[in-house]
């Protein structure tokens, strides 16, 4: 099973979403998080914080005790399918100000309702319904 972990990164009202570029298939390509495989001996939070740092610029963010959520899916590699499991938490940033890495094509920020819509899989937007249901408390 292949491991990533990532970050949901909201400022004020506004969540981070990146946008991954186009395949060839003629999708325009996909709304996420920020978030990566695990590299060597990295523990979960040590992928999550580098992988934001790298496709975003962010360094200035602040983690939200509390908040981990898992998901789990498949997909194809080659002619096989691979299961994956990703783990997020949640961070609040001062900044608005993103330096985009060359894995990505593009960037937004928008309030829950806007981000969700524009997120691009059920699983994305099923994190942020849970991040949601976590800021409420």
């Amino acid at each position: 099973m292949e491991k990533s972990c990532g970050i949901v990164l909201f400022n004020s009202e506004e969540f981070l979403l990146i946008q991954h570029p186009a395949k060839s298939n003629g999708d325009e390509g996909h709304w996420d998080f920020p978030k990566g495989h695990v590299e060597g001996s990295e523990t979960e939070l040590e992928t999550a914080k580098r992988e934001l740092i790298e496709e975003t610029g962010i360094v200035n963010f602040r983690l939200l005790d509390g908040f981990r959520y898992r998901i789990e899916y498949n997909f194809q590699k080659g002619n096989e399918m691979v299961p994956k499991e990703v783990i997020f938490f949640l961070a609040e940033s001062n900044t608005k100000e993103v330096v985009l890495s060359s894995e990505h094509q593009n960037f937004v920020w928008l309030n829950k309702d806007l981000a969700y819509n524009k997120l691009t899989y059920t699983n994305a937007k099923e994190v942020l319904a849970a991040v949601k249901i976590f800021l409420e408390k």
